[in-house]
């Protein structure tokens, strides 16, 4: 009380990112009130009133800086690093000043506040890595649902923090440490999704943990550093993220992923690739969606891919994933279990049932197209993929004379043998059932 300037000195000290802020914020409204009619010129005159309207301004202005998100560091968004780039920008206060902060705010409050934040934080990453390490315990154990219960529940706790007004109060070791943290348990998090044969969701955990990761280069703004102390767990969890991915797609890129979703894609729209995807099924292909759940992510066939089996045949092959597995596509628009895919076109449903109508039409697809939650979305948006909603039946039901024929692959041509087989002997069990019971 007796002191306050240092009341002032310790929020620039301990507190730089919010002490800039409330100098970019009074000056501001240092400004508005200079260009107001009521206002006195602020330089020579530092009354009661003015120092009131003054403080009225501010208050305006960290409200509309709240409501905006400002505060927030949501989806790895570049928006709070450009705000903390322009604080390097910002001429130091002079003594005038620092004197009007003090008399528009209550500073005191501020620093006291403030410290009752980092203290929250500094709690939040002792939580998180307790739950860390409870969760490594039970993953040895082999207990792999209750350890991504810790990890999850560790997560979720750091993020509402990352996420909160903590985060613009913590020191620059703390938000640091966090970020590394959560990365670490996203890695964790993948590796059990993993071990489980779960690996969209591996992929998924494995693409967080990345982009944590990512926020620390931004936090830090020096990649050597980065390097030298995070570049071993990015190797990781990028290593995680390929051997998920195998199980689910060819690897076209590291992982292309975006939390903004591409609005008017969704079950019945046509992809078409725009570049060479390393030899995959997608090379100049094109894809219709038959699913598409948000927050779950999205399936397809591909339309224009034939494997031309040993005998000389053709089958139409829908994707990477499963060959063993057949999709059918359809024109039975009343047949149970069917979803509508585009006009004339019905993904699903009693297929059994479906050959024995009238005028039925039946693409038979051997494996899928899989993209996981955003996954899609990052695709379209660093134009691997063109979309379109304007298909018809006529794209689904093609001759396939101009297909590209996969040829000489014995491993997709032993799982198709395999799968029809398989078929057959489903069909043929069937058959001597119905047989017994009709007896």
């Amino acid at each position: 009380a007796r002191k306050p300037n240092l009341w002032a000195i310790a929020l620039k000290i301990r507190f730089p990112r919010v002490f800039l802020k409330k100098l970019k914020l009074y000056r501001e409204a240092v400004c508005n009130a200079r260009n107001s009619a009521a206002a006195i010129t602020l330089a020579s005159n530092s009354t009661p009133s003015s120092s009131a309207n003054l403080d009225n301004e501010m208050k305006v202005e960290e409200k509309e800086e709240r409501e905006a998100g400002s505060d927030s560091w949501e989806s790895d968004s570049d928006g709070k690093e450009e705000e903390e780039d322009s604080f390097e920008n910002i001429p130091e206060e002079t003594p005038e000043e620092l004197q009007g902060m003090m008399k528009s705010i209550n500073v005191r409050e501020s620093v006291q506040g403030l410290s009752l934040k980092v203290s929250n934080y500094q709690k939040t990453i002792a939580f998180v890595e307790e739950k860390r390490q409870k969760g490594n315990d039970l993953f040895k154990e082999g207990s792999l649902n209750k350890a991504l219960d810790c990890y999850v529940h560790g997560f979720t706790s750091g993020e509402q923090v990352l996420n909160g007004e903590e985060e613009a109060a913590a020191p620059l070791r703390h938000r640091v440490e966090l970020r590394h943290l959560l990365a670490t348990v996203c890695s964790n998090c993948s590796a059990t999704f993993y071990r489980m044969n779960l690996y969209e969701r591996a992929a998924k955990w494995g693409v967080r943990g990345h982009q944590r990761l990512i926020g620390i280069t931004r936090v830090l703004k020096d990649n050597a550093t980065f390097s030298k102390l995070f570049g071993e767990l990015n190797r990781k969890i990028q290593r995680r993220i390929r051997q998920a991915l195998a199980h689910v797609i060819p690897r076209i890129s590291l992982v292309r992923h975006s939390d903004v979703r591409v609005e008017g894609v969704g079950v019945g729209t046509v992809l078409s690739s725009n570049r060479n995807m390393g030899g995959s099924i997608f090379d100049n292909s094109r894809v219709i969606l038959y699913q598409h759940e948000p927050g779950e992510g999205c399936a397809g066939v591909v339309l224009n891919k034939r494997a031309v089996m040993p005998d000389g045949k053709t089958r139409r092959m829908g994707g990477p994933v499963d060959p063993r597995q057949r999709v059918y596509l359809h024109n039975v628009a009343d047949l149970p279990g069917a979803t509508r895919v585009v006009e004339g076109v019905y993904h699903g449903g009693d297929i059994e049932e479906a050959k024995q109508r009238e005028g039925a039409r039946i693409e038979t697809f051997y494996g899928y197209a899989a993209w996981f939650d955003g996954q899609l979305d990052g695709e379209i948006r660093n134009e691997d993929w063109t979309w379109t909603n304007d298909a018809s039946a006529d794209l689904v039901f093609d001759s396939g004379e101009n297909d590209d024929r996969i040829e000489d692959d014995e491993k997709i041509a032993t799982e198709i043998e395999e799968s029809e087989a398989k078929e057959e002997e489903k069909t043929e069990g069937s058959s001597e059932g119905k047989a017994e019971k009709k007896q």
